[in-house]
């Protein structure tokens, strides 16, 4: 590709010899014949130079979240000879990187680095790169693509927020799950005995042991209740403006990376529904794969619940993510899921919470982020003990 440079040198040689034929002046002749010879040399020299460059992109972090800076690092690895080049990196929202490569030996890996900033979740696309060549005057220049784009999965926004754990939990959510398993009866193995607390079954309680005693005893037992929690997400356009879906994806996406730090020796299996499509994770590693669907997942009209049967002399804990204030949607909602004991419904709209929500139930605010997460630790947080 010819610059306006070289159409200058054409145009003004072409003038030149005109005017030296005319007037006989063999200086200007040359001169101009100088000129187009310039042109065509740059040609020459631009189409004989074919660099050979292959292209590998790191990204860092590896998995990026919605408003991070993503730092994008290049490795250039030339199989050939080549010139003094410029390389363009072309980014999603229409920008291009410059980077100025030095004359580079056939083996060579020629380093760079630049960032972006992740403005929203889902795919980011990154290249293809350009290569670009030029003659040393900047009369003629030639582009050519460097492989392949690199897709990068951009994760929605999250918080950090710990699922209840009785063993590990501390706050009023963690509170009663233990009230509702200290009032399961259960066949266990007798494990000790501590003193009576508010909430605990009168069942438990050693009559034998407290008549020695001023206070009551309870028994312990070996075997606790387990927790069958399931995390439901209101996908429907109608439950939410723009903004407020985006923050219940987050509060979706702030469980599955809590689910995702959980040990694999004391992990709590937990589901996630979102709309038609179900999630039974039973290990920390599946978190991932609700991460990338939440990546790509966009409201619809109207998304019927596809719930799972749900295992039967288990503690049942619902977590409602909507931003629909009505109330019948949301005791629909809690009936298909099984109808949980203890349930937490978390509104990310300003509308006006739903009425006639059971009393016992618990009910969050999410119209920010980071309050939501200091809402949500009142009700569950790692214990000091565990804290390291």
């Amino acid at each position: 590709m010819l610059s306006r440079q070289s159409g200058v040198f054409v145009f003004g040689g072409l003038i030149t010899i005109a005017i030296g034929r005319l007037f006989g002046l063999l200086e200007l002749f040359i001169m101009g014949t100088a000129l187009i010879t310039c042109v065509a040399v740059a040609i020459l020299l631009v189409t004989t130079q074919k660099p050979n460059i292959e292209i590998n992109r790191a990204v860092v972090p590896l998995n990026p979240e919605a408003g991070q800076i993503v730092e994008v690092g290049l490795s250039l690895l030339t199989s050939s000879r080549i010139p003094a080049c410029d390389v363009y990196e072309t980014t999603e929202d229409g920008g291009r990187v410059h980077i100025s490569l030095a004359p580079l030996p056939s083996g060579r890996v020629a380093r760079a680095s630049y960032q972006i900033a992740t403005h929203r979740r889902g795919n980011l696309i990154l290249g293809p790169a350009i290569v670009e060549v030029a003659d040393p005057l900047g009369l003629s220049r030639r582009s050519k693509n460097l492989g392949q784009s690199t897709e990068v999965t951009v994760y929605p926004q999250s918080v950090n927020v710990d699922l209840p754990d009785p063993k590990t939990s501390t706050g009023e959510l963690v509170d009663a799950i233990k009230r509702a398993i200290r009032n399961q009866p259960t066949s266990s193995e007798f494990r000790s005995m501590r003193e009576y607390a508010m909430g605990d079954d009168p069942r438990r309680i050693n009559w034998k042991v407290s008549a020695k005693r001023e206070d009551l005893v309870v028994n312990e037992y070996e075997t606790e209740i387990a927790i069958d929690m399931h995390i439901t997400l209101d996908t429907q356009s109608r439950s939410y403006s723009p903004e407020g879906f985006e923050r219940a994806v987050s509060v979706a996406a702030s469980f599955a990376r809590s689910i995702a730090k959980q040990n694999d020796e004391d992990f709590a299996k937990v589901r996630i529904n979102c709309g038609s499509q179900n999630f039974s994770i039973s290990a920390p590693s599946e978190a991932s794969q609700v991460l990338k669907f939440l990546a790509g997942i966009t409201a619809v009209g109207n998304d019927s619940l596809h719930i799972a049967p749900r295992e039967s002399g288990q503690l049942k804990v619902d977590i409602i993510i909507t931003g629909n204030p009505d109330s019948q949607w949301i005791e629909t909602t809690w009936k298909q899921c099984g109808s949980a004991r203890i349930v937490v419904v978390i509104f990310c709209e300003n509308s006006p919470a739903a009425s006639n929500i059971p009393t016992h139930w618990f009910v969050l605010s999410c119209q920010q982020l980071n309050f939501f997460a200091e809402s949500w630790n009142l009700l569950s947080a790692l214990s000091a003990d565990y804290l390291v």
